[in-house]
């Protein structure tokens, strides 16, 4: 199977990278796998320059005839994958019985390739930073995670680990396997609590957050107030001072400053300034 050259940017300044910082649940969120072991970088300047990060799209019939484009709060699994490893040179293949042997055939100079599966949509910058510097600092030269591989260029092309024992012991939480209806519905849950909490510290006010759903490339000014049942998807902009009264579904749109808004669906529009939309209205590529 060929190998490609994936095209889309990402930007560095997209919500996901500051998810990364953002804490849920300390148990939820810490590798129990890499607490105490990691030797802290000054920088990671060095990843971005020396490996070359692969995504491995998985697939799983069974749930979708395209699992890697399933969307989790916005992004497709093989894009939240791919947002880890946004400051280094990628690379897509498709899945196959020997992933390695497939990764042997990119021409990279890169001294490191990592290699990640696309059905691991939890997995992030942070958790892959942990990695690298635990692989670094042992001067590892093949690292086998639970769901994927960190290799030396020069061992993988030397063919040495087709008779070494590659299986490390160690585990990454974020490297969660979305193989299942239920596991899939855990990960969105995760992120989308993840995103409601990187608003709340913005100064977002939000009622009800089990029947709040934000995608996330969503921005929200503070001083907005979210009730209860309400879905903003897409690249929407809610402004400062705005209310979103109960009901509302938002998406692609612009919701200026101190609008009301009330169980009316959005989409590809613009409200204007101080506009209050009456309950049960449709709102569409219209402008008012």
């Amino acid at each position: 199977m060929e190998t490609k050259e994936l095209e889309i940017e990402v930007a560095k300044g997209q919500m996901a990278f500051m998810l990364d910082e953002i804490e849920i649940d300390e148990k939820e969120e810490e590798s129990t796998a890499f607490a105490n072991k990691i030797i802290k970088a000054e920088n990671h300047d060095w990843i971005g320059e020396e490996v070359l990060f692969v995504v491995v799209r998985a697939q799983n019939k069974s749930l979708s005839n395209d699992l890697p484009s399933v969307k989790i709060c916005g992004k497709k699994m093989i894009d939240w994958v791919r947002l880890a490893g946004a400051d280094c040179e990628q690379y897509v293949i498709e899945d196959c019985e020997d992933v390695l042997e497939m990764a042997k055939t990119i021409s990279t100079d890169k001294k490191y390739i990592a290699i990640f599966y696309s059905d691991t949509p939890l997995f992030n910058k942070g958790a892959f930073y942990r990695i690298m510097d635990y692989f670094s600092s042992r001067n590892i030269n093949l690292l086998k995670l639970t769901r994927g591989f960190v290799v030396k260029r020069e061992f993988l092309q030397s063919n040495l680990y087709f008779v070494q024992g590659a299986n490390s012991g160690i585990e990454e939480d974020s490297l969660l396997r979305a193989n299942s209806a239920k596991t899939i519905s855990y990960i969105q849950n995760i992120i989308n609590n993840k995103i409601l909490s990187f608003h709340e510290k913005n100064g977002v006010v939000i009622f009800g957050k089990n029947t709040v759903f934000i995608d996330a490339d969503v921005e929200i000014e503070n001083g907005v107030i979210i009730y209860p049942n309400n879905v903003i998807q897409g690249e929407s902009i809610i402004s400062g001072g705005t209310i979103l009264e109960s009901g509302n579904i938002i998406k692609n749109s612009i919701i200026a400053n101190n609008c009301l808004l009330c169980a009316s669906y959005i989409e590809k529009s613009k409200i204007g300034l101080g506009k209050e939309i009456k309950p049960f209205s449709k709102v569409i590529e219209e402008e008012i």
